[in-house]
């Protein structure tokens, strides 16, 4: 039979003070027993023994998280990278349509103003001025003027002020209009 070795120590007898009651009714006590504890080193080596496969499993998993956290992060860079590429693209190029829009205003105030300076040109007494002193032209001597009488009612065609278009061909393109409305789909 195998004996337990009992250690017995001064905290046992301390705990066992706590109960004791005065009289003839005391218990009977005991110390208690404890299990035999191999020293403190053998205990630390065995930890050792037991931590160094888990640590190298920490190590691992610690080494795939990094990783994980490094890619998400990358990730994230060249996820703001590209929008601020982006960003930086659209406000150039609505940099340069405003460039070009501004430029299209200035073009369009510069025709209006040609526009003006034409229509002030085109007066007569400024055509006449210009042809005789810049370009060097006369008046017509009363021998070189020629009258010539046109009729009233020409080989000109005369021109509908709604339509634009010649009264003769208007007729015609009623007709053909009120033609192709009868198989038009509606």
């Amino acid at each position: 039979m195998a004996v337990k070795k009992r250690k017995v120590s001064k905290e046992t007898y301390q705990d066992a003070k706590a109960y004791y009651t005065h009289g003839g009714a005391a218990y009977d006590i005991e110390p208690m027993e404890e299990e035999y504890a191999p020293p403190k080193k053998q205990i630390k080596k065995q930890k050792k023994i037991k931590k160094k496969p888990s640590t190298t499993m920490q190590v691992k998993a610690n080494r795939i998280y990094s990783i994980k956290i490094a890619l998400v992060l990358g990730v994230f860079f060249c996820g703001t990278l590209a929008f601020m590429w982006s960003s930086a693209l659209a406000t150039s190029q609505r940099v340069e349509t405003q460039k070009y829009k501004n430029k299209l205003a200035d073009l369009k105030s510069e025709n209006a103003l040609l526009a003006i300076d034409v229509s002030e040109q085109m007066d007569l007494d400024t055509v006449k001025k210009i042809a005789t002193e810049k370009l060097g032209m006369v008046e017509p001597q009363p021998y070189q003027i020629q009258y010539i009488d046109v009729p009233e009612q020409s080989y000109t065609l005369h021109y509908n002020d709604e339509t634009e278009q010649p009264k003769e061909q208007n007729e015609e393109n009623t007709l053909v209009r009120t033609i192709v409305g009868l198989f038009k789909k509606e």
